[in-house]
């Protein structure tokens, strides 16, 4: 019989080693394992469980991307399984900037055996965001001009929303933080994804703008990091709110010119000077815009300086304006703007204006004269064949003139004129009747009137319009008149001296001991110099032999005209020596003229000896 043996077949599960657990760092960030800039003040541990197999003796060490640094720990004899145990982590190994992988060694030192356990990962972070460089915000076109109104504010639904474009470094978790001015705005935590748009972007609602009030600011922004990294300030961008209503309480303007209750038209030919008092928190670059009635002037802009004065500034009202809102009363008043924004207008002054003019109207208000006014005529009274207008000879002089002045349809009845002479403040005064209408108007020009002023080459004469109950005057233009009287002329009634030879000796004689290189001729002042400064001298020179024919080449005539030194002292010809010595033995005569005004007046002949040889050599 066969006899069988049956075998026991036994499995058994294989021993499959069990990892060692990583080790922990507390005081690095769960998520990542970011070491902060303060953790890194202190020292940082690594934790970790003894193993399992773990026996006193057995030990434990610190592996720092995968190399085996620091103290070698063993497992104390009342450390079992279990135990909680740390290892240091040196300073000098979280000295740079990285990401760094933490485990630890363990070794049986009975069997001789060891295991490396699971890592941890921990970063070291101390650049800050952004780098040498942090852009400024982008803000919404509409601000682009560096102001930001209430009513742009209202549009872009009260929110002015901004970006912040994506910096160096830039991560999640960074916390940016908003200044406007030295006023700490909205903050914001960058997202994930945000780092993956590389933009943030950051509201200012209006609670906050209006808060921050009507000013000129810098906005910026920082950016500190998770690890405790404060990144520099960002470029700046600076805006002007306007967001409250603008005031309409500023001072009023003020013109002088109004005072006595009305502007006539002598102020406004003179230009009216609108006064902006001081208003308030006013700055260079400011811009004022003066309203004449319904009609703005041109801006005026403030300069640096301009805002520390009170009053500002003037204003110059010129007459077409003035004329444009016409007669009556009229409101003056000031808009302010600050970067193209109205900042505050002014309470109004009313002023009265009155431009209208007796006689017809000036064409040109702008210019003094009222250019449809004739000019007068003036005519002489005597019986001079020559009687020409505009001119009073010496007859004329001794007797009344006579004005005529041409009719115009606009004058009336009441009207008055008044002819001014010259510079004499009392005018020829006349006024227009009943009987003078429609033919042209003469007035009697009294000879005492005439006198008082004198003579001259263009005397001014003029005429003005007035009429009872309007303050406005219409001016003419003035007439140049010509006024001679006897006397007038060069010299005046006793005539022109004659010249003087300064350098002739004692017995009248020039000679070469006191003319050794010509001789001076001089022309002393003379009555009317300063009109009639062009002098003439004219020499001749005779010698004995010839007696009274001039010598050839020995005559000359020379013009000059005075300067106002010469008018003053005097003025000296001079007499070549080549000419006095052509003479020899002789005389010589000489005399002056000067220009007047109907021709030339000579003077005296003044005379003199020649004693031009010396013995034994001759001339």
């Amino acid at each position: 019989m066969c006899t069988s043996h049956s075998r026991s077949l036994i499995t058994r599960k294989p021993n499959t080693p069990r990892a060692l657990n990583a080790p922990g760092v507390p005081l690095a960030d769960p998520i990542d394992g970011l070491l902060t800039l303060d953790d890194l003040q202190n020292p940082i541990i690594a934790t970790l469980i003894a193993w399992d197999e773990s026996l006193p003796g057995d030990t434990y060490q610190l592996m720092w991307n995968d190399v085996a640094v620091g103290e070698i720990k063993k497992i104390a004899n009342d450390e079992g399984p279990g135990a909680p145990l740390s290892l240091n982590i040196p300073a000098s190994l979280l000295a740079n900037d990285g990401k760094y992988k933490v485990a630890y060694r363990a070794v049986n030192v009975g069997g001789g055996q060891g295991s490396t356990s699971e890592a941890a990962y921990i970063i070291v972070d101390r650049t800050a965001p952004g780098g040498s460089l942090l852009a400024g915000m982008i803000f919404p076109s509409v601000v682009s001009d560096g102001v930001l109104t209430s009513a742009e504010l209202t549009a872009l639904g009260d929110v002015l929303s901004t970006e912040v474009p994506g910096y160096t470094g830039m991560a999640w978790g960074d916390y940016i933080q908003t200044f406007w001015g030295e006023k700490v705005g909205p903050t914001h935590t960058v997202l994930e994804d945000e780092v993956t748009l590389d933009q943030v972007m950051i509201d200012f609602d209006r609670a906050f703008l209006e808060d921050v009030g009507d000013v000129a600011e810098p906005v910026h922004y920082i950016v500190t990091d998770r690890a405790g990294n404060v990144s520099i300030k960002s470029q700046t961008k600076t805006f002007s709110l306007f967001l409250k209503p603008a005031p309409t309480d500023f001072p009023a303007p003020l013109c002088t010119q109004a005072d006595d209750g009305v502007i006539d038209d002598a102020d406004a030919r003179a230009v009216v000077a609108v006064t902006i008092p001081q208003y308030p928190d006013p700055q260079a670059g400011d811009k004022v815009t003066l309203y004449w009635g319904d009609n703005a002037l041109p801006e005026a802009e403030l300069k640096p300086g301009d805002e520390t004065q009170d009053p500002i500034f003037d204003i110059n009202v010129r007459y077409p304006t003035i004329a444009l809102s016409g007669d009556g009363e009229v409101a003056l008043r000031y808009e302010v703007r600050r970067n193209n924004v109205l900042i505050g207008s002014s309470s109004e002054l009313r002023v009265n204006v009155n431009l209208e003019l007796p006689g017809p109207v000036d064409p040109d208000p702008e210019t003094p004269e009222n250019e449809n006014l004739d000019l007068p005529i003036i005519r002489g009274t005597s019986s001079n064949a020559n009687n020409d207008d505009n001119v009073i000879d010496e007859d004329d002089f001794l007797l009344e003139a006579k004005a005529i002045i041409g009719w115009k349809n606009d004058f009336a009845v009441s009207d008055r004129i008044h002819l001014f002479w010259g510079s004499q403040p009392v005018p020829v005064d006349f006024q227009i009747k009943s009987i003078d209408l429609n033919k042209d108007i003469t007035l009697t020009i009294p000879n005492a009137l005439m006198d008082a002023e004198g003579t001259g080459e263009a005397i001014k004469v003029y005429y003005t319009v007035t009429h009872d109950g309007n303050p406005n005057t219409s001016k003419s233009f003035a007439q140049s008149v010509e006024v001679r009287a006897e006397g007038d002329l060069p010299g005046g009634e006793n005539g022109l001296v004659q010249p003087v030879f300064t350098n002739a000796n004692e017995n009248n004689a020039i000679s070469p001991i006191l003319s050794p290189d010509g001789t001076p001729i001089f022309i002393a002042p003379y009555e009317h110099i300063d009109k009639y400064p062009r002098v003439t001298l004219v020499f001749h020179g005779y010698n004995a032999a010839k007696g009274s024919t001039p010598v050839p080449g020995a005559s000359m005539e020379e013009t000059h005209t005075l300067d106002d030194g010469e008018i003053l002292n005097g003025y000296s010809f001079r007499v070549p020596d080549a000419k006095l010595r052509l003479i020899c033995t002789g005389h010589a005569e000489a005399y002056y003229r000067v220009e007047g005004p109907n021709g030339p007046v000579n003077s005296r002949t003044a005379s003199v000896l020649m004693r031009m040889a010396t013995p034994g050599a001759g001339c």
